[in-house]
């Protein structure tokens, strides 16, 4: 029978991010009582919806996963390390360039519109 973590619904995501290392995780109230089980893959669809690790454990109960989330979605340590991926969803290195330069910086503008100096636009 696989293990679970215990965390307190009021946790703060980005706290216990680097310790979850279980896909599930047992949710309990301030009373000690178990409120429910989350995996991290939830966690992470939400952290993805609001593009922040800053929010509580509860609020991501409710959050409903497909298979294609369950393949798709990355790991919660990789949006912990990766700052580009949890307010874009995906990597840094996914981003693509527009073959503009911009004139100011002399860098490719990206996809968002952006350059190195933030002057460019596409």
């Amino acid at each position: 029978m696989q293990g679970y973590k215990r965390v307190n619904e009021n946790e703060e995501v980005e706290k216990i991010a680097l310790s979850v290392e279980d896909d599930e995780i047992e949710v309990w109230d301030d009373k000690g009582n178990v409120i429910g089980k989350i995996s991290t893959k939830q966690i992470v669809k939400k952290a993805l919806e609001k593009r922040t690790l800053k929010f509580r454990i509860k609020d991501a109960l409710g959050i409903t996963l497909s298979g294609e989330d369950e393949k798709t979605l990355p790991s919660l340590k990789d949006l912990y390390f990766d700052s580009h991926l949890l307010i874009y969803g995906k990597g840094a290195h996914e981003v693509r360039t527009t073959g503009y330069v911009c004139p100011v910086c002399g860098l490719e503008i990206d996809e968002y519109g952006y350059c190195g100096c933030g002057s460019g636009s596409a």
